[in-house]
C-alpha cells in the first residue's frame, strides 16, 4: 500500500487547521513610541502623535498611558475608590479586577462631566512586569455605543510591558548623546529629560550607583553677570540631598557654549550617606541646559571623569 496518499491527507488536514486558526490568534500589542506600556489598541485607534497612547479621532477618543513605579500601585489602589473619582465628575458604573499573567489590576468606567461637557472614561490600574501603569481611555458620550465597555476591556487585558531599545530612548531627545562612559539610559522624554545611571538598577537606595539628570529649559538666558546667582539658585532646589558644602563653582566652556559648574559636597538625605554631586549649566541663546549628577564619594573621581565625557559629547540636533 503506498503511504503517499495518507501523508497528504493528514498535511491537508493540519494546513487547513492552521488557515482556520489563523484569524485566531491574538494581535502583538503595539508600544508608542519610547514607552515600556503597551497594548493591542481597540479598533479604529492607532498611535499618538501627541500624548503616549492611542487615539481615534473620528469618535473623539483616546488611549492615554502613563508608567510610574512598581511601588506607586499602593498607592494609587488607596485612591481608586468611587468617592474619589465622583470628586473629580465622574460617576463610577462599572469596577471589576482585572488580572494578568504577571500582575493584576483594577478597572472602572463611567460617565464624566468636565465643564459641563459630557464624556465616558474608563481608566485601569495595573501592577505588573515591575511597573506600575495607568490607562485612561476617554470619548465622547455617542462613541460609547460602540467602544463599548467589552471592546475597551478586551484591549486592556492585553497590557504588556517592555524594555524600550536604547535608540528608541535616544531618538526622542532633542540632543545628541554621545559617549556614555559606562552609563546607560533609564528613561527619555521629548522635552529633554533624560535620565542615566552607571549599574544594572533602573531605581536605587542609599545612592547605591550615580545618577544623571539632564534638563532643557527654555527662556532667556542670564547674563555672565548674573550666571552665578542663576546657578546658585538652581542648584539649591536639588532634590535628595542635605549638609550641602559647595566646593567649587565657577565659569566654563561647554561645548563651545558658556557655562557654569557647581560641584558640592552633601549627605543624602535619607541614609546620611556622603555623597558628591555637581550640576553644569550649558547656556543658548534661548534657553539651557542642565545637568545634575549625584554619587558616593568614595566613588566620586571615577565617576566624575566619565561624567564630564557624557558632558562634553552632548550636540544639540
Amino acid at each position: 500500500m503506498n503511504p503517499l496518499p495518507d501523508r497528504r491527507c493528514i498535511l491537508g488536514a493540519l494546513a487547513a487547521i492552521m488557515l482556520t486558526a489563523a484569524p485566531a490568534l491574538a494581535a502583538d500589542p503595539v508600544f508608542p513610541v519610547n514607552s515600556r506600556i503597551g497594548l493591542v489598541p481597540p479598533p479604529g485607534f492607532t498611535p499618538s502623535t501627541n500624548f503616549i497612547g492611542f487615539e481615534n479621532t473620528a469618535a473623539s477618543a483616546a488611549v492615554v498611558i502613563a508608567e510610574l513605579p512598581a511601588e506607586a500601585y499602593a498607592e494609587l489602589e488607596k485612591g481608586f475608590t468611587d468617592e474619589a473619582f465622583k470628586a473629580r465628575g465622574m460617576t463610577v458604573t462599572l469596577r471589576e479586577p482585572v488580572t494578568f499573567k504577571d500582575g493584576r489590576g483594577i478597572m472602572i468606567a463611567g460617565p464624566r462631566v468636565t465643564d459641563g461637557a459630557k464624556r465616558h472614561e474608563t481608566m485601569l490600574l495595573a501592577g505588573l512586569s515591575g511597573v506600575t501603569a495607568l490607562v485612561s481611555v476617554q470619548m465622547i458620550e455617542a462613541s460609547h455605543a460602540t467602544i463599548t465597555d467589552a471592546v475597551l476591556r478586551d484591549a486592556l487585558k492585553t497590557l504588556a510591558v517592555r524594555q524600550v531599545p536604547d535608540s528608541e530612548k535616544l531618538g526622542v531627545l532633542p540632543y545628541k548623546l554621545g559617549d556614555l562612559a559606562g552609563f546607560r539610559v533609564v528613561r527619555t522624554a521629548p522635552n529633554g529629560t533624560a535620565i542615566l545611571t552607571q549599574g544594572p538598577n533602573d531605581a536605587v537606595t542609599d545612592v547605591e550607583q550615580p545618577f544623571l539628570l539632564i534638563g532643557i529649559a527654555v527662556g532667556e538666558a542670564p547674563k555672565p553677570e548674573d550666571r552665578d546667582t542663576f546657578a546658585r539658585r538652581l542648584f539649591s532646589a536639588a532634590p535628595g540631598i542635605k549638609d550641602i558644602r559647595i566646593t567649587r563653582a565657577e565659569s566654563l566652556r561647554i561645548g563651545q557654549m558658556p557655562g557654569y559648574e557647581i560641584v558640592a559636597e552633601a549627605k543624602d538625605a535619607k541614609s546620611g550617606i556622603d555623597v558628591t554631586t555637581v550640576q553644569w549649566l550649558r547656556f543658548g541663546g534661548s534657553g539651557h541646559l542642565q545637568m545634575f549628577a549625584i554619587a558616593r564619594r568614595t566613588a566620586w573621581n571615577d565617576v566624575f571623569a566619565r561624567l564630564r565625557t557624557i558632558r562634553d559629547g552632548i550636540e544639540l540636533r
